[in-house]
């Protein structure tokens, strides 16, 4: 997915965790981060600390997006995803991405990954890995702070 390119639709008929949300929403307000995360990845849940503490920081300023992408067939059973979701307490909606469609959207191979749109919806930032956690606060405070 190449910078500035718009939000992808995110479709309506799949399976979501913790509340459906549509692009309508999501668009004009605030940021919005998009973040993949598996069941599987022992680096997810170091990563969505550090989002979890960026909520606690700044309170309702951006969206969150969670994409479960799963990396085996192990990583489709409900369960499990519904006990990691609990365990790292994430409260934001999740959208079950079990045919990888979203992942095909967002041309995304790894995770965690995390994809950071502005208010107007357009991409604005790229990152893969749990290194760099620094780097997308910055931007993600750029922006918070854009147009206000």
């Amino acid at each position: 997915m190449k910078l500035r390119t718009k939000l992808p639709l995110f479709p309506t008929d799949a399976k979501w965790i913790n509340g459906h949300i549509n692009n309508e929403k999501l668009i004009g307000e605030k940021p919005v981060l998009v973040y993949f995360w598996s069941v599987s990845c022992p680096l997810c849940g170091g990563a969505y600390k550090s989002i979890r503490q960026w909520q606690a920081k700044y309170g309702d300023t951006f969206y969150l997006i969670g994409i479960h992408m799963p990396r085996s067939s192990e990583d489709l059973e409900e369960k499990s995803i519904q006990e990691a979701i609990q365990k790292a307490h994430m409260k934001n909606s999740i959208y079950l991405d079990d045919k990888l469609i979203v992942t095909k959207q967002f041309q995304n191979r790894i995770v965690p990954s995390f994809y950071l749109f502005d208010k107007k919806g357009l991409l604005r930032h790229i990152q893969s890995g749990e290194n760099g956690m620094r780097m997308l606060e910055k931007r993600l405070l750029l922006l918070m702070n854009e147009n206000k």
